[in-house]
């Protein structure tokens, strides 16, 4: 005799988080009971069950690395239909049960069917760096102490876009061969803040951070621009050493938002705080 799974509730979460005290947004395992372990993914599992709520399954659209944040994060919910609440009703269980540092910005129902990463059109994360020692913005911003030169961080920056083998800028599991569709990179200035952000149809695990060390060390005179289009064009062991040791603080770094079809472009990039 076959049992059937019982009925779902299916739901579309958008998050907002403060990574600089988690390891990231998958759940561990047993490890994170076991060890203290704190994840985005299992904080919110236990605030479903200090709710009541009966968690079928829990999926976000991009696995943030520790201490990466979230402006846009999203995630697909599946819960037990029987007792399940309505998106309203779901959002006040969360943000009554929620750590300070997470928060539901928007909470909908959606086709089970739905999936937050298989489904999505294309993700953009945001870098902020600050040339200038601040009193407030220290957990999410990399504080350079030398000069950057503005034009040289915009060259490296711009190379890449486009179709790339990223191999050398990323942590590649076996099956992944680093070939990515960078849509657009952008440098704007805002106050004393230098914001540098990409959009993409995916990511590898630390490929923004290390695109970031890679474009910042090209405008502190370290690098030149052309070693960064050289190792896209010929990605090498070595090249992927070299720019791991290079990558910036995960502190700057925000997935910004998740686009799905239908969903209209990004508008221009605005920090996260303001650094006069």
């Amino acid at each position: 005799m076959v049992l059937k799974a019982p009925p779902i509730a299916a739901f579309r979460l958008l998050l907002e988080y403060d990574g600089s005290r988690f390891q990231g947004w998958q759940r561990q395992g047993p490890k994170q009971s076991r060890e203290g372990v704190r994840t985005v993914a299992g904080s919110l599992e236990h605030a479903l069950h200090e709710a009541g709520l009966h968690l079928v399954y829990l999926g976000g659209a991009g696995r943030t690395d520790a201490g990466v944040h979230a402006l846009g994060q999203v995630a697909h919910l599946h819960l037990e239909a029987k007792g399940a609440p309505r998106p309203g009703e779901l959002r006040r269980l969360m943000d009554g049960a929620l750590p300070q540092d997470i928060a539901v910005r928007d909470v909908r129902t959606c086709p089970p069917r739905f999936h937050a990463r298989h489904d999505a059109v294309d993700r953009t994360y945001l870098y902020q760096i600050s040339p200038r020692r601040s009193a407030f913005g220290k957990p999410w911003i990399w504080w350079v102490k030398r000069n950057l030169d503005l034009d040289r961080l915009r060259h490296a920056w711009s190379a890449f876009e486009g179709d790339q083998d990223v191999a050398a800028f990323a942590d590649l599991d076996a099956e992944e061969d680093g070939r990515a569709r960078m849509l657009r990179c952008e440098v704007a200035e805002s106050g004393s803040l230098v914001l540098l952000r990409v959009r993409a149809t995916h990511f590898y695990r630390r490929q923004v951070r290390r695109m970031v060390g890679a474009s910042v060390a090209c405008a502190l005179g370290e690098e030149e621009p052309r070693r960064v289009l050289e190792d896209l064009r010929n990605p090498t062991e070595a090249a992927n050493l070299y720019w791991g040791a290079k990558a910036a603080p995960s502190s700057g770094l925000f997935l910004e938002a998740v686009r799905y079809s239908g969903d209209p472009e990004p508008g221009p990039p605005r920090p996260t705080l303001f650094i006069p």
